[in-house]
């Protein structure tokens, strides 16, 4: 195929990447043009529909941070407050240790659940701690997690951690990721993500105004999880590598050109992977546009032809919404296969009253309030 190459591992990869396998990397090139598509959801995925249970003393104001076999749990509508529902969507419990005293938080930047271990993790990036409590919401432990912002579970013992504040007080520090002990925060490993020039590279737009200098920053995340371990989306490296839950880096994914060598950076990131596609976003900077400076394009790799093309998914509950297969669907503490996305409750009701929804969708729609809870989107990926 013109854009896409099928190429054996080569030398200098496998010396960067340290521990590897003679697995074949995709190269991409992110200059190509692609054609687009159209596919339907319920050939990539089963889906499951969630409403959250909704009164005065429980609403919801995020998305879904931990949504395992058994509890979802997401912030609630007071500082600090976490909710935790059972998988149809009804109230287990909520608790909150919101402040600045011993076994508190004052921030919830990751959430995270072992249901093995009967722990949930707040990890609070300002106070640069992760504090432990029981299922019940009583304070366990806490635990200095050093530069992380991003925690994902790794297995019962570790987290899998992204380290990025080094960089706010070292600016020739590289972010790493490495395998962080769930009982103490102890580093066990660093995961070294070779670079491909001594420059890192980040989604930030940083410029003058009359005010002062302002900062533009897109989400960027580095971790997505599949079945055999956890994708590293490195944005300063030309390569994205998967690491495993045995611990082997392997290199997946080869773009080019190399990321040093363009005049304005484009990244690419790693999203959902199905057992036929892998979708992938297009990130580019354009620094003239205030509208979007981070504009994207979404395409999908088809595993069993090698071809690439733009996309766009039907839902046949809901045609005329946009879906994205991207990262941000796997960014919470879920199983492998699994993603979720979810509808705001007024959003639903409008569509249902201007008769844009069918199927199961509609049914639920038909009891929704303006004030009610998001409905959830559970994918079970195919």
């Amino acid at each position: 195929m013109r854009y896409l190459l099928i190429i054996w591992m080569m030398a200098f990869l496998c010396g960067c990447a340290g521990k590897s396998t003679d697995n074949e990397v995709l190269q991409i090139d992110l200059n190509a043009e692609h054609s687009s598509i159209r596919l339907n959801l319920k050939d990539i995925a089963d889906v499951t529909y969630i409403k959250l249970a909704s009164n005065t003393d429980l609403l919801v104001r995020s998305r879904a941070l931990v949504c395992n076999e058994n509890y979802i749990l997401t912030k609630g509508g007071a500082t600090g407050e976490i909710l935790m529902f059972d998988r149809e969507g009804q109230p287990v419990r909520k608790f909150s240790h919101y402040g600045n005293g011993p076994h508190e938080y004052n921030y919830i930047t990751n959430l995270r659940m072992d249901e093995k271990r009967g722990e949930i993790y707040v990890h609070d990036v300002f106070s640069r701690k992760i504090v432990v409590y029981d299922l019940n919401g009583e304070y366990i432990r806490e635990f200095a997690p050093g530069d992380a912002r991003f925690i994902y579970n790794f297995n019962d013992d570790a987290f899998l951690v992204y380290n990025t504040e080094t960089n706010r007080v070292n600016s020739d520090l590289k972010p790493y990721f490495s395998i962080l002990a769930k009982n103490d925060g102890e580093i066990q490993k660093k995961i070294e993500v070779p670079f491909s020039s001594g420059k890192k590279y980040d989604l930030t737009v940083t410029k003058e105004g009359d005010g002062g200098r302002f900062s533009y920053t897109a989400m960027h995340l580095p971790v997505v999880r599949n079945s055999e371990g956890y994708i590293l989306n490195e944005l300063s490296s030309d390569t994205i590598y998967q690491y495993s839950y045995d611990g082997v880096l392997t290199p997946v994914i080869l773009r080019t050109p190399a990321i040093s060598s363009m005049s304005a950076p484009v990244f690419l990131q790693y999203g959902i992977e199905t057992s036929k596609y892998v979708f992938l976003t297009r990130i580019s900077v354009d620094e003239s546009n205030e509208r979007d400076m981070f504009p994207e394009t979404n395409w999908v790799y088809n595993k069993e032809n090698g071809d690439i093309n733009e996309y766009e998914i039907r839902n046949d509950d809901y045609p005329d919404a946009k879906i994205v297969l991207s990262s941000h669907l796997v960014n919470c503490d879920m199983q492998s296969g699994y993603g979720i996305s979810r509808f705001n409750a007024d959003e639903l009701l409008e569509a249902y009253q201007e008769g844009k929804l069918y199927g199961e969708l509609k049914d639920l729609a038909s009891s929704l309030k303006d004030e009610d809870n998001d409905v959830l989107i559970l994918y079970k990926f195919k």
